[in-house]
């Protein structure tokens, strides 16, 4: 706790106005840099590493770098996720500016960046109200919770009703991603020669959401053309939404395309366009796509029975 916190709890008789909630991500939230800057959200890189060349996700090298050195490099990069001490150095000095911080990271299942995200809360947790969730999934689908939090906080929201707007977001929330190749599962790891091969053989757009906290398989079709008419309709076909994003690697004039098919079907709706960022696009590699919405209130209460791409 600092000297200004307690000398606020020592003066009698006066109760400071409160301060607003923080809001922190990492940098696989994907958020625009302008809503980042607009709602006064931390982002806290992952790392990215070409051999012995490291960089921070989003500071040291953007997603444009990041691909087309992707592509040049016979190795595949790696990745890990921020330090203890990152996260330890964040909170403390967001503590100086509030009592609250909503903390809001990418799926466990993928990266031990939740986890770390924990530690560093309970160390800090003498200085300020921190709490941290897990949203289970990547991307703009866990941006568009990010969002909703920073947006209440603006509006005076506490923390505890911040928390609760994000998870509604994350109960909602819908995202499909298509990969143009399987050869960067395979240098992964995550598949096998044969069946990159086959797959690249028979042009398979294999179509991915997350599950549980885990990528999980929604379709697969053959031809790019026909994999962005499938996005639109496992996105769209399931009722009204709030919001939308495209997100890509490497292909703005398709992303402009699905943003302006979504326009025409629904109009008034706020659609952003942004790009995927290196921690994603290392297992996805160029030509990834994808999309994420929110669905509305109505529609998850109508459909909080039926099974449905989250």
């Amino acid at each position: 706790m600092s000297f200004v916190q307690r000398l606020r709890r020592l003066i009698p008789g006066r109760t400071a106005p409160a301060r607003p909630v923080l809001v922190v991500t990492d940098s696989t939230a994907d958020l625009p840099a302008q809503l980042v800057d607009q709602l006064g959200i931390t982002v806290v890189p992952l790392q990215i590493a070409f051999g012995q060349e490291s960089f921070a996700d989003g500071v040291d090298l953007t997603s444009e770098a990041f691909f087309q050195r992707l592509q040049e490099s016979d190795e595949l990069p790696t990745t890990s996720q921020p330090s203890l001490g990152q996260f330890f150095q964040v909170y403390e000095a967001l503590c100086e500016r509030t009592d609250s911080i909503l903390s809001i990271h990418l799926s466990s299942g993928f990266s031990g960046t939740l986890a770390t995200a924990q530690q560093a809360a309970a160390a800090g947790g003498e200085q300020c109200r921190i709490e941290v969730i897990d949203s289970t999934t990547v991307s703009m689908a866990t941006g568009f919770a990010v969002l909703a939090a920073a947006r209440a906080a603006r509006d005076g929201a506490d923390l505890d009703a911040c928390a609760e707007i994000a998870r509604s977001v994350l109960k909602r929330q819908r995202l499909a991603v298509m990969l143009d190749t399987l050869d960067y599962l395979r240098r992964g790891g995550r598949i096998g020669r044969a069946q990159a091969f086959l797959g690249g053989l028979l042009r398979l757009k294999p179509i991915l959401t997350i599950r549980n906290g885990e990528a999980s398989p929604l379709s697969r079709v053959r031809t790019r053309k026909k994999a962005m008419a499938e996005l639109l309709r496992l996105s769209l076909d399931q009722g009204k939404i709030d919001e939308a994003a495209i997100m890509h690697a490497t292909s703005p004039d398709d992303a402009r395309m699905l943003a302006d098919e979504i326009a025409a079907r629904m109009p008034g709706l706020p659609v952003h366009i942004g790009r995927i960022g290196p921690v994603i696009g290392v297992h996805g590699g160029p030509g990834l796509i994808g999309i994420a919405v929110v669905a509305s209130q109505e529609e998850a209460q109508a459909g909080s029975g039926a099974e449905t791409a989250t």
